[in-house]
């Protein structure tokens, strides 16, 4: 037997962990190397932050033995020869599309790698099933590649959609419209300041060339002064506003979507590129697998 095989016969039978716990793989794995049970106990082997310390610092303490050693030697040999990291290597590469935001809709569990044929294939196995057996949740695996395509497409054709896309587009449009006639009516309202700026500063030029005013007068120096720094401000803001308002892009028409729509649904098709991977979490924070369904869940504004 196998440790799922394992794992799978002890919770079956209600045969617990002695903390009255159900077993998973990787606490069965422990148990079934630890040299403990066949008297060299490893003291001092993790430091307080659970690392492994170097080998140098692990002390051997002798125990009691509980089985020989003959025993002890199989039950390892037999585990490195199950141990996938000594398969060939995986005909199939490149990270899991949906790694972190899968999970079981019956249990909740969240989904791990399994491989077949060598590591030809690669599967979603969620978790607990993986870990507990089926007594922990009934468990699902499914073709990664089959499970990857059905959630691209789906998204494709809701999302990538060249009507919902000019949908959406002409909201973008609208609200980028009153922006620009906001930032125009500024850019006008600047333009007025300065002009009525100047034109107050030539009103008291003409009234200190008649000599009606008296160019020595200290309000009358601080009156001319404020004048040009309302002036000199408002001429700036208003050019630099202009500037803004001429570097807002081009204008965005149905063939631009059209293309755009049409590009993206053929790299979302690609399978292993980092383009489907970033656009898909973009969209979806999480996919529940059923028996009959799968759901794709996200914020409402990503995915209306």
């Amino acid at each position: 037997m196998g440790v799922k095989a394992i794992v799978k016969h002890l919770n079956a039978r209600r045969i617990f962990t002695r903390d009255g716990g159900r077993w998973g793989v990787g606490q069965l794995h422990r148990l079934l190397t630890r040299p403990t049970y066949i008297g060299r106990h490893e003291f001092n082997k993790r430091a307080k932050s659970k690392e492994l310390k170097p080998a140098s610092e692990v002390i051997d303490v002798a125990v009691p033995l509980l089985i020989d050693q003959a025993t002890f030697d199989a039950v390892q040999a037999h585990l490195r020869a199950r141990n996938p990291k000594v398969t060939p290597a995986r005909v199939v590469s490149g990270p899991p599309l949906l790694t972190g935001i899968c999970f079981c809709a019956g249990c909740g569990g969240a989904m791990t790698i399994r491989t077949g044929k060598g590591g030809r294939y690669r599967y979603y196995t969620f978790s607990i099933a993986a870990r507990q057996g089926a007594t922990g949740c009934k468990g699902r695996s499914i073709p990664m590649e089959k499970l990857d395509d059905l959630v691209a497409a789906h998204l494709e054709r809701r999302l990538l959609d060249p009507e919902r896309l000019e949908e959406i587009l002409a909201t973008v449009l609208d609200r980028r419209q009153e922006r620009a006639e906001r930032r125009h009516a500024h850019i006008a309202e600047l333009n007025k300041r300065a002009a009525e700026a100047d034109a107050r500063l030539r009103r008291l030029y003409d009234a200190i060339e008649s000599g009606v005013a008296d160019l020595d007068d200290p309000a009358l120096k601080e009156r001319v002064a404020e004048l040009k720094a309302t002036r000199d401000q408002a001429q700036a803001d208003a050019t630099r506003a202009s500037q803004a308002a001429e570097g807002t892009g081009a204008t965005i028409t149905r063939d631009h979507v059209a293309t755009f729509a049409r590009k993206a649904r053929e790299r979302i098709r690609l399978p292993g590129g980092g383009y489907r991977r970033d656009h898909l979490r973009a969209l979806a924070q999480r996919v529940e697998v059923a028996d009959r369904e799968v759901r794709i869940m996200g914020s409402k504004g990503d995915l209306s």
